[in-house]
């Protein structure tokens, strides 16, 4: 990176230098070139007395024999284009605009954030869809139940690598596009309502695919557009999924109690069909950079007579991230085998019992205690609206550096374990609201913050293999763990435990990357 950054300053030292150089050469050029007209002028010594050219401004002063004076100025002229040249440019010309964290980058994070709304708005919701379904087939087993939850998240994390890597073949517009037809087609499917494997399939397999192929390539996006302002523009992007869940969960009781669960799954499938147009507006960053490129070379043409490179003026931190698609490797297995990045493969391992199980789980807690329907929207629209604070409030605190990034990942996954543990012992309303903070403070700092650390750590330019790996180690876990979690409500028939195993886990999770610098350092050495 040094290295880079070093090469960058030259490049832009030795451009401007060799701009300021060309500019004089081309005015000493015309100059010369006028003087050799001038002599090739026949003169009339006894009218012309005396002639004076100052190369600067090309001025011409004669002085006759009668006394008189003129003056004559002519415009110094390009000599390939013949318009006149413009002598500023002794002095070195704008640097190109900026490719990130400005303009259509700010598009692309509402983009991402309304992606994330309606695809997390599912998935958070899904508590409730799952809690229906459960009472359309009373027969169905709390394990069998599980797979619906366990296919869905762990398909959407299993097809994180993939489509990573299709993101950077094919570009992001394809891929959001694909997902969102397959989200609507798997939730139409789900009307048939065969057995609880067959939704276990539609529900989970097909809408966990679709969401999976829909929400990578928006990760992957924000880091390409975003260099200095990525904690913030991620937390942003983040909030999208508790968003979701704030206007889901009354929205999906609605439905359900208006048109019944089938009508439900339909207008859902409508409503995720939103996710193609949206992914139109997913501008991939290098034709962007293109665009703005040919922009500033057309600019200088007009204004300076000739075209100026555009990527001699890059700064150090825009040769990063000005990197085409093509060149960047769709998969680096590299990864698998550094031991700072295995850190947090093992850190996932354990919090993914908690995440997003817990939130998932909630109305199930909610029901055993007595909570009404209504009640169960409730507290799972207030999570969702802390989290979507929380998530804006973590980007900002960790956008301003006041604390390192590690320090906050790690205190937010802690709390949240404390607060896991504590949701059994709440019977009431409010000790659920307020328990539940810790939860969404968890869920914000990881889902905030992940990509941000391993972008820093690892490279933007890298984040397609190790959010994907990261994500699809989550896949494969929470392929497993719902159902191991409906074991255990089967078995001991109460929350306690189950909530238990999910707050020890976010709780080893953290503990596990607080050890990730000191094995850097180890590993470095």
């Amino acid at each position: 990176m040094v290295s880079q950054i070093t090469e960058g300053s030259s490049l832009s030292t030795s451009a401007a230098s060799m701009k300021a150089v060309e500019s004089v050469a081309i005015c000493i050029d015309v100059q010369h070139k006028r003087e050799d007209q001038q002599d090739d002028i026949p003169r009339d010594t006894h009218q012309l007395q005396e002639v004076e050219t100052k190369g600067d401004d090309n001025t011409r002063m004669t002085r006759r024999a009668n006394g008189t004076t003129t003056t004559t100025t002519t415009p110094l002229t390009h000599p390939n284009t013949s318009q006149p040249l413009d002598t500023s440019l002794h002095s070195p010309p704008p640097p190109p605009p900026k490719t990130t964290d400005r303009g259509y980058s700010w598009v692309v994070v509402l983009v991402v954030f309304l992606v994330n709304t309606i695809v997390a708005g599912y998935v958070k919701s899904f508590g409730l869809l799952y809690v229906l379904v459960l009472d359309y087939f009373p027969d169905a087993s709390g394990a069998a139940a599980g797979w619906i939850i366990g296919l869905l998240v762990g398909c959407r994390g299993l097809m994180a690598p993939v489509m990573g890597a299709m993101t950077i073949l094919f570009g992001p517009r394809r891929c959001v596009i694909a997902g969102g037809l397959l989200m609507s087609v798997g939730l139409i499917a789900a009307t048939q309502t065969f057995s609880i494997y067959y939704m276990a399939f539609t529900l989970g397999s097909l809408v966990g695919v679709g969401i999976g192929m829909s929400e990578t390539s928006g990760y992957i996006l924000v880091t390409d557009y975003f260099l200095e302002r990525r904690s913030l523009a991620n937390g942003l992007r983040a909030a999208g999924n508790p968003m979701g869940g704030i206007i889901f969960s009354p929205l999906v009781v609605f439905l359900c109690d208006s048109f019944g669960l089938q009508g439900a799954f339909i207008i859902l499938a409508g409503i995720m069909l939103q996710v193609v147009i949206l992914g139109m507006l997913m501008r991939p960053f290098a034709e962007h950079s293109l665009a703005i490129q040919q922009e500033y070379k057309r600019k200088m043409k007009k204004e300076y007579g000739f075209i100026i490179p555009a990527d001699t003026n890059n700064t150090p931190g825009q040769l990063n991230s000005n990197k085409k698609e093509g060149d960047r490797k769709p998969l680096e297995f590299s990864f698998l085998v550094t031991p700072s990045y295995l850190v947090y493969l093992l850190m996932v391992l354990f919090i993914s019992f908690a995440l997003p199980s817990a939130l998932v789980y909630i109305p199930v807690h909610g029901r055993s205690v007595g909570l009404s329907k209504y009640e169960n929207s409730v507290i799972t629209a207030y999570i969702s609206g802390s989290d979507f604070v929380m998530r804006l409030l973590v980007g900002w605190f960790s956008d301003k550096n006041y604390v390192k990034k590690t320090h906050t990942f790690v205190g937010g996954l802690m709390l949240g374990g404390v607060g896991c543990m504590l949701i059994p012992l709440c019977s009431k309303l409010w000790l659920l609201m307020a328990v539940s903070n810790l939860l969404s403070l968890a869920m914000a700092t990881f889902y905030t913050l992940v990509t941000v650390l391993l972008a820093d750590q690892f490279g933007g330019n890298s984040i397609a293999s190790t959010w994907g790996f990261l994500r699809f180690t989550t896949g494969l876990c929470n392929l497993f763990y719902p159902s191991l979690i409906g074991m255990v409500l089967d078995v001991t028939g109460s929350t306690l435990m189950m909530y238990a195993l999910m707050g020890g886990g976010l709780i080893v999770g953290g503990l596990i990357i607080s050890f990730q610098p000191l094995i850097t350092r180890l590993t470095n050495k």
